[in-house]
C-alpha cells in the first residue's frame, strides 16, 4: 500500500500486531513506545520502513519530540492508530476503595495522551486520513454493567467523547475518526485470566481485524463511530 502509518503503544500487544499487519502490506510505520521494548527493537532492524520513537504520551513535550521526525517526513499522515493505554489492576473495585489520585495515570494516557497525539498529528490528517481509536466497551455509557473500575471505565469514556469531537472537526477535510473496542486481549494487559478464556481474543486476530476495517473505512456503516473489531456496533 505504501501508506504513512503512526502507532502508540507499539510495543508489544496489540499495537504490536498492528505494526505487523502494515509492514506486511509494504506500509511506512513509526512506532512509539513509551518503553521501547527488545521485540520492537529487532523488529525495527529487520524492517527498514519501520521507524521506533519513545514517547510517554503523560507528558506534551515527549509527544511533540517523538512526533518531529515523522511530521518532518511525510506529507499526509494516512494512518494513525492510538492504541496506547494503562490499566491499574487496583481499580478493579468499588468507589469507596478507589484511590482518585493514582487512578489519573490511567486518564492522563488513554484520554489526555491520545488528544495529545493527535493534536500533534493534525496538520497532517486530509482527505482519506484514518484515526483509529482503541478504546473500549468499558466507556459505553449505553452498555454499563460494571459496578468496578471507575476511573478505567472514565477514561475510555472521555477517550470516545474526544474522537466524536475530533470526528466531527476533522469531517470537512475528509478524515474520519473510529473508536474500536478490540476485545478481551489475550496481552499483558487481559492478564492470565484472558489468556485462560475461551471468551478472548488473540491480538493478531483483533489487530487483522481492526486494520481491515481501517484500510476499507467503505464497509464501516455510514453514522457509526464506535464498533467492537468484529464489526459490531456499540452504544456510546
Amino acid at each position: 500500500m505504501n501508506k504513512s502509518v503512526a502507532v502508540t503503544g507499539a510495543g508489544r500487544g496489540l499495537g504490536f500486531a498492528v505494526v505487523k499487519q502494515h509492514i506486511g502490506r509494504g506500509d511506512r510505520v513509526y512506532a512509539f513506545e513509551v518503553n521501547l521494548t527488545d521485540e520492537l527493537r529487532q523488529y525495527a532492524r529487520e524492517q527498514e520502513k519501520l521507524h521506533i520513537y519513545p514517547c510517554d504520551l503523560a507528558s506534551t513535550a515527549s509527544v511533540e519530540t517523538a512526533a518531529a521526525d515523522m511530521l518532518a517526513k511525510e506529507e499526509k499522515i494516512d494512518f494513525l492508530y492510538n492504541n496506547a493505554g494503562l490499566f491499574r489492576m487496583e481499580d478493579r473495585c468499588g468507589l469507596a476503595e478507589t484511590d482518585i489520585d493514582a487512578g489519573m495515570v490511567m486518564m492522563q494516557v488513554n484520554a489526555v495522551g491520545l488528544l495529545r497525539m493527535c493534536k500533534a498529528v493534525l496538520p497532517k490528517l486530509g482527505e482519506g486520513s484514518m484515526v483509529v481509536n482503541i478504546t473500549s466497551e468499558s466507556g459505553s455509557i449505553g452498555d454499563c454493567y460494571r459496578e468496578v473500575e471507575y476511573m478505567y471505565g472514565m477514561s475510555k469514556a472521555a477517550a470516545n467523547i474526544a474522537s466524536m469531537l475530533l470526528q466531527n472537526e476533522v469531517k470537512k477535510r475528509g478524515t474520519r475518526v473510529i473508536c474500536f473496542h478490540p476485545g478481551w486481549l489475550r496481552s499483558p494487559m487481559g492478564g492470565q485470566a484472558a489468556a485462560e478464556s475461551p471468551y478472548s481474543v488473540g491480538c493478531d486476530e483483533s489487530a487483522a481485524n481492526i486494520v481491515g476495517y481501517a484500510a476499507n473505512p467503505e464497509t464501516i456503516p455510514e453514522g457509526v463511530y464506535f464498533m467492537e473489531h468484529t464489526g459490531k456496533p456499540l452504544p456510546w
